[in-house]
């Protein structure tokens, strides 16, 4: 389970989009020219460097791609313009459906290929129809691949915003015989904590992941993270490896203790450098000590349990998020 989901998903489509283009365009294939488009198109499309929306995606990719084209002006390069912009209807950018609508594709493709760079092949619409029926199948069972039989996310919307909290669920039915609170010790035992976290994890990146894919970049999620980690840096490590890139960095914040950001500020500070974002919970320590919302400034949001706490600079807060 502990996978990167969405680094291998961004990896199998460049991988794919690679071999597309190489199978086209034959002897004319310019890597030096391609990677210059694909980098811009992966860091706009499943990286949302550019902050698009999802209803503009095609205009927006085009215009980025245009900009390319405008400073490196050839026949070669316009033609791979033309294919990435040919390649929306297979990677979720315009509506596409490949039982109704994957022959006229390749017939399409075929024609430019003999007009743009005079390579008839008439093995070529059978073999590339292949090519993208494969990669598809496997598309679809990577996505559908870290589904759970025994465990779900509950997600609740907070603030009425679209940051929502996290927390991963049994499916499970437990018998009437075991009580709540016996059920709850088990779940929430040191290690089963842990590694319930796993699950956790793995299962929000498979969510961000879907929703990158259908053009949803505004849903921010909080998560939990075990205190006993901080005692344990390379699992805690081998766990944050699950969201290690740049859009699950973005969209997913860990939530820690205010006494637990004390005792590990040096290793939580080595994690906010490397891109890693946290929520800090406001705990009795916090209340105690009293040490001003300044310290709170490396903090993507601020979370507190009990609305009666939200009085003097705290109540002031824009990224103050209330979870009961």
């Amino acid at each position: 389970m502990s996978r990167n989901v969405i680094k291998e998903y961004v990896d199998f489509t460049t991988k794919n989009l690679k071999i597309y283009t190489k199978k086209i365009m034959g002897k004319y294939y310019d890597e030096k020219v391609f990677n210059k488009y694909l980098s811009q198109y992966i860091n706009t499309r499943y990286y949302n460097q550019e902050q698009w929306i999802r209803k503009d995606l095609s205009n927006h990719l085009t215009s980025y791609l245009v900009k390319i084209y405008e400073k490196e002006e050839s026949k070669t390069s316009k033609f791979i313009l033309e294919l990435f912009k040919k390649y929306y209807y297979i990677d979720d950018v315009l509506e596409f459906n490949y039982e109704k609508n994957l022959d006229d594709y390749v017939e399409m493709i075929n024609k430019i290929r003999i007009e743009k760079v005079g390579i008839d092949d008439p093995k070529f619409p059978k073999e590339f129809k292949e090519l993208l029926n494969n990669n598809e199948k496997k598309r679809l069972e990577f996505i559908s691949n870290f589904d759970s039989s025994d465990f779900y996310l509950d997600i609740k919307k907070i603030n009425n915003t679209e940051v929502f909290d996290v927390k991963v669920k049994e499916k499970v039915r437990i018998p009437k015989i075991f009580s709540e609170y016996a059920v709850n010790k088990v779940w929430n035992e040191t290690l089963v904590s842990e590694n319930k976290l796993q699950v956790e994890y793995s299962l929000l990146n498979q969510l961000i992941l879907k929703n990158i894919i259908s053009g949803n970049f505004v849903s921010n999620y909080l998560v939990n993270l075990a205190s006993s980690l901080f005692k344990k840096e390379d699992k805690l490590k081998r766990l944050l490896k699950i969201f290690d890139n740049d859009i699950g960095k973005e969209l997913i914040t860990i939530k820690i203790t205010y006494t637990d950001f004390l005792n590990n500020k040096e290793l939580i500070l080595d994690y906010v450098k490397e891109g890693y974002r946290f929520a800090a919970i406001l705990d009795d320590r916090y209340f105690k000590d009293k040490p001003g919302i300044a310290i709170l400034d490396i903090f993507k949001y601020v979370v507190i349990n009990d609305k009666k706490k939200l009085t003097g600079e705290i109540n002031n807060l824009r990224n103050i998020m209330i979870i009961d």
